[in-house]
Order: structure tokens, then sequence, then C-alpha cells
């Protein structure tokens, strides 16, 4: 019961900071994972077939945060968030790590198929600009759910300009 842990810790002095991690477990009728595969938002291997590797809860896909249409899709996960009381958030492990993957990292020859401004290319051309573009993504739906609150969003991963959208820790 996430909102009366938050009420809870709002009672007693305490803010509280969920952790975000981008990868998505692969699970059938997870309504991430599925939303997630319906709307075509993850990041595909070389064979530009669905990239999943190994993260905290097993097998995970990783959203393309390259796309416009990708970004729109995890922007609108935090409403659910949201709702629960909390006051911000941690995007942890948003380069993104994957502890399967070679360097810790996904391959470099995954596939990120861009959108708007940004080209179709491979992930080393992504590596740090995917924790970046997560953040903004999420600073966003934020922002849409709390039009009048400071966010509060941390960022394990960045790139330059990062700062307009969350503090990053090292």
């Amino acid at each position: 019961d996430p909102m009366s842990v938050n009420d809870y810790l709002h009672k007693n002095g305490f803010k509280s900071v969920w952790m975000i991690d981008p990868g998505v477990k692969v699970e059938k009728d997870y309504f991430v994972y599925e939303s997630g595969s319906a709307g075509n938002h993850k990041v595909q291997n070389a064979d530009r077939k669905e990239y999943n590797g190994k993260v905290w809860p097993g097998p995970c896909a990783f959203p393309d945060f390259t796309r416009p249409d990708t970004r729109s899709w995890w922007s609108r996960l935090y409403k659910d968030f949201m709702a629960t009381g909390i006051d911000g958030v941690w995007n942890d492990m948003n380069e993104p790590s994957v502890f399967d993957g070679t360097g810790v990292s996904m391959p470099e020859d995954n596939w990120h198929r861009g959108g708007g401004d940004l080209q179709a290319d491979v992930h080393l051309r992504y590596h740090n600009v995917s924790g970046m573009l997560m953040v903004k993504a999420s600073r966003e739906g934020i922002l849409h759910v709390n039009p009048g609150k400071r966010p509060f969003i941390l960022s394990r991963s960045g790139f330059l300009g990062s700062s307009r959208y969350a503090a990053t820790w090292t």
C-alpha cells in the first residue's frame, strides 16, 4: 500500500523518492512491458529484434528514448507513480546498465531508431544520451501530473544539458 506508506512518512516529516530504472521486466501481462511492446518502444538488437538484458528483475527490455513517441509513453507512466504521494524520483541504472552486458551495458551495436532531431544509430552513439532523454521524459510526466510543483529528479546518468531536467549523482 504505497499511498499509506507515503502518508505515514509525510505525517512524520519525511519525503519519499522512488527509484525507477529503465529496465522493464519481460513478463506477459505486465502492463508496462505490454504497453511498451504495443507501442514499439523498445531498443532493438543488431538484428532489429527486441533487445533483452538482465537487470534486477531478471530479463528486461529497454525503452528507446531516442524516439519522441517513446518519451511520451514513458512520461504518461508517471501519473500512477505520482498518485501514490511520492515526492520525487531517482532514475537509476539509466546508461542503461545491464548486468550481463559487455562493460555492464547493452551491446554497442544495439539499435536506436531516433526521431525528431535524433537520427537512427547504434547504442555506442546514444549510451550517455539515453540517461538524459529518460530524465527529460520523467520530468515532463511529473510536471504534467503536478504542474504547480517543482519536480525532484535525481539521475545516475546524463549528458550535456541533463541539468535542465535532473540533478546527477556520481
